[in-house]
């Protein structure tokens, strides 16, 4: 068996992509069809591998699917903490105009539930739904990969030379 290449790398761009992609505002609707974002980083990871190998070994759907998973992860996590951080602008704000709206019910649910109190059980809940989902549509996605750039580059043939 050949000296395989490090699928830290390929896992991290596509952990990053769906990091960003899912975690700004606005963004993150791409998930909405069927995650497609989690997919596209999944799929990112095993074309950045494909990358590294040699053309003639082909790569296996096992590559595809531990790259994926681990885009998933990484993935997963940057998003929580893109959420997290967008999560707390979006709170002072929704603070800043209940002041403006004297609504004494806004006002007291607003105090009940706290930034504080808010982000981390948020930031948590958030991380294992995330740490699920993405998993899975990585993993889908790492696979579809395989199926798209896995296949052992042929050199190209030998051309017989034009005799007449």
């Amino acid at each position: 068996m050949q000296n395989q290449p490090s699928k830290l790398m390929p896992a991290v761009w596509g952990g990053v992509l769906i990091g960003i992609i899912s975690g700004v505002p606005g963004l993150s609707l791409i998930n909405c069809m069927c995650c497609i974002g989690v997919v596209g980083g999944g799929i990112l990871t095993a074309f950045l591998y494909r990358r590294d190998l040699p053309p003639a070994q082909p790569m296996m759907m096992s590559d595809g699917a531990a790259l994926g998973l681990l885009s998933g992860i990484i993935g997963a996590i940057i998003s929580s903490i893109l959420n997290a951080l967008f999560g707390v602008a979006v709170l002072e704000m929704l603070y800043q105009m209940s002041s403006f709206l004297d609504n004494p019910e806004l006002q007291e649910v607003l105090d009940r539930f706290g930034p504080k109190a808010l982000a981390g059980g948020f930031f948590i809940i958030g991380l294992l739904a995330n740490l699920v989902i993405y998993c899975i549509f990585g993993l889908l996605g790492g696979m579809l990969g395989v199926t798209f750039f896995g296949k052992a580059q042929q050199p190209p043939s030998q051309q017989m030379p034009n005799v007449q």
